[in-house]
């Protein structure tokens, strides 16, 4: 059943795509998150003259551009800059600037390193953010523009070396929570797990290599390789957690 967001999202998307071909110029939508991507990768027309772009080729939260090349998308990278002392992440920057008002479909994605932290924003908003923001909570930031060829490597990130038992999703939740596969069952039922950006409830659901798996309040979770099996019989993986 497609919900009303998503009926919304792909009607928004053929919108752009009607009038970037009756006037013959790009048109963009907002930022998705990784859900409204894929969604609209499934279901618009694979001929349609279409660009997923999120400001650099890795990003996460991404424009659809109808009729656009990478260079036209209405995307700017500021920079923050601060004492490195002071361990500012995602949810710092993204809680300040919602703050203000700034609708998040207008944020791209957060680049946090030490000292530094980059932000993809739609153009249309970085005037007001640069000449507003000069704090993210109690911490003092300077503002300006990005070079977005050294980015920060994210720090929010680790990587795990998980035995499973199988490439079941009640044993994966249950392995990277630490909690026991009932309970890890009861997170499923209760729709608080994702795979590839849809909500899953089936216990039993495989995952495969790439596979991503986001669950609420533990983070999100993408099952980066299959490394063998032990002598145990059991499966050896690593998985990169993004907290």
């Amino acid at each position: 059943m497609v919900s009303a967001e998503d009926k919304l999202l792909l009607d928004k998307a053929y919108d752009a795509i009607r009038l970037s071909e009756r006037r013959n110029i790009p048109r963009f939508t907002g930022f998705l998150n990784e859900h409204e991507s894929l969604y609209l990768r499934q279901h618009l027309p694979k001929s349609a003259d279409i660009l997923f772009y999120g400001g650099y080729d890795d990003a996460v939260r991404l424009m659809l551009g109808a009729g656009a090349g990478k260079e036209s998308f209405p995307i700017t990278a500021l920079e923050f800059t601060y004492k490195p002392e002071y361990d500012l992440r995602h949810r710092d920057f993204l809680g300040a600037l919602t703050a203000l008002g700034i609708r998040r479909d207008t944020i791209g994605d957060i680049l946090t390193g030490e000292g530094r932290t980059v932000v993809f924003v739609c153009d249309e908003i970085a005037p007001f953010l640069t000449a507003q923001v000069d704090r993210i909570g109690r911490v003092g930031v300077k503002l300006g523009y990005a070079d977005t060829t050294c980015l920060p490597e994210p720090e929010d990130t680790e990587e795990l070396l998980l035995t499973l038992s199988s490439l079941r999703l009640d044993a994966f939740v249950a392995a990277v929570t630490h909690l026991s596969r009932e309970k890890a069952s009861g997170l499923i039922k209760s729709e608080r797990v994702t795979v590839d950006h849809v909500t899953v409830t089936e216990v039993s659901a495989q995952l495969k290599e790439g596979t991503t798996v986001t669950i609420r309040k533990y983070g999100k979770y993408v099952l980066t390789a299959l490394r063998g099996t032990s002598r145990k019989g059991k499966l050896k993986t690593a998985v990169r957690h993004f907290q």
